[in-house]
């Protein structure tokens, strides 16, 4: 409860903050946009700006249009996979579908920062894949922008809507792909960044903190690596789990740390665990994944942690908006890229209504059906 409301705290002080930055800066005078709890940024010269980059290198960006007209399309139907398997399996397992993302709800307040940082540089990589290809399929753009409401970041580009209605239907599929191709690219740019710069192979489990009162506690410290107990090999939390397990509480063991590249070695007598006495506990809180080490020296402690947590979620939000954007839902670019498509290949427009109205309401149905059994858990509790 405490951590609610000093979250609620931070929240009002951040829009208070916005509001007399937008008052004393003048900020409307620059083309932003201060409502309760809305602000939003648009530019007119930075949508030209795009559109050119699009219509000056118009045989370039053909290239990478036509490749997110395949990669696009790919996703659609890997979306359509996805949720359909998800759903199967839920009724034949009772395993949760998708998780959507609600701060305190699905997801805890420590990793809102991360979320926000990942969906922000989600939603502009978007955009601005948007406004450079409706430039070079020649459709005139009239702003760009950026937003935030409450906490959640957003963005659009402002195009000359009778000059995209009547463009070409593949010109609108290459328009509507590139977004989701965009944060394709972002997912694999978050991937190639993993695999830079951490280690595939799990190796010891981090020390984020140590409880107060419990063994461990002034003895460990934070971004330790413990790589051993009692001789035990400790490759991940499974064998931390399983080699505390085998010790009596009140036995002393020898653990092994990795603390500022120097492997050190401490005596710690465990305590019965809090919640079964008869495990022994250290007191340690620690990553509640493998520790993967990194794999370039600067990468340690602190900013070790941001930086994987930041690249989880980075990757995590740009593959699920490139998914689910496919999705034939209306307001979403996957309607716009099969309506074009459809609208193709069949004369008939009321046949293209009612395919479109089937599978739209089906791609609704499965994300529903998908997330809201997830929400329902995590309500209980």
């Amino acid at each position: 409860m405490e951590q609610v409301v000093l979250w609620i705290a931070i929240f009002l002080s951040l829009w208070s903050l916005i509001a007399i930055i937008y008052k004393v800066l003048n900020l409307k005078k620059y083309g932003f946009l201060l409502k309760p709890f809305l602000l939003i940024a648009r530019s007119k010269s930075l949508a030209k700006k795009l559109e050119t980059v699009g219509s000056s290198k118009s045989r370039i960006w053909s290239y990478v249009s036509n490749l997110s007209l395949f990669v696009s399309g790919g996703l659609m139907f890997f979306a359509f996979y996805f949720l359909i398997i998800s759903l199967i399996n839920r009724i034949m397992t009772s395993q949760v579908g998708l998780y959507p993302v609600v701060p305190g709800v699905t997801i805890g307040w420590e990793a809102v920062p991360y979320f926000i940082l990942a969906a922000s540089i989600t939603i502009l990589v978007h955009e601005t894949f948007h406004a450079i290809t409706f430039g070079s399929e020649k459709v005139p753009t009239k702003s760009f922008g950026v937003f935030l409401i409450a906490i959640l970041p957003g963005g659009f580009v402002e195009a000359d809507e009778e000059a995209f209605k009547s463009s070409r239907p593949l010109s609108r599929m290459r328009i509507y792909a590139s977004g989701s191709f965009s944060n394709f690219l972002v997912f694999l740019l978050g991937v190639l960044l993993t695999l830079a710069t951490i280690s595939p192979t799990p190796y010891g489990v981090l020390v984020l903190d140590t409880f107060e009162d419990s063994p461990a506690h002034r003895v460990l410290k934070s971004w330790d690596v413990i790589l051993s107990i009692n001789g035990h090999e400790v490759r991940g939390i499974r064998d931390l789990e399983e080699v505390l397990g085998s010790i009596k509480p009140g036995e002393s063991v020898e653990v092994a740390v990795l603390r500022d590249r120097e492997v050190m070695r401490f005596l710690i007598t465990t305590a019965p665990h809090p919640r079964n006495v008869s495990r022994s506990y250290l007191g340690v809180m620690i990553l509640p994944f493998d520790y993967h080490p990194p794999t370039i020296p600067w990468l340690s402690g602190e900013a070790y942690l941001h930086w994987i947590l930041m690249l989880d979620w980075l990757k995590i939000v740009s593959l699920s908006v490139a998914l689910i954007n496919m999705l034939p839902i209306p307001l979403l670019d996957g309607s716009g890229f099969l309506r074009s498509l459809l609208e193709s290949l069949l004369k008939d427009r009321k046949a293209v209504n009612v395919l479109m109205n089937f599978l739209g309401a089906f791609s609704l149905f499965l994300l529903l059906a998908n997330i809201i059994p997830s929400i329902e858990i995590q309500l209980v509790p």
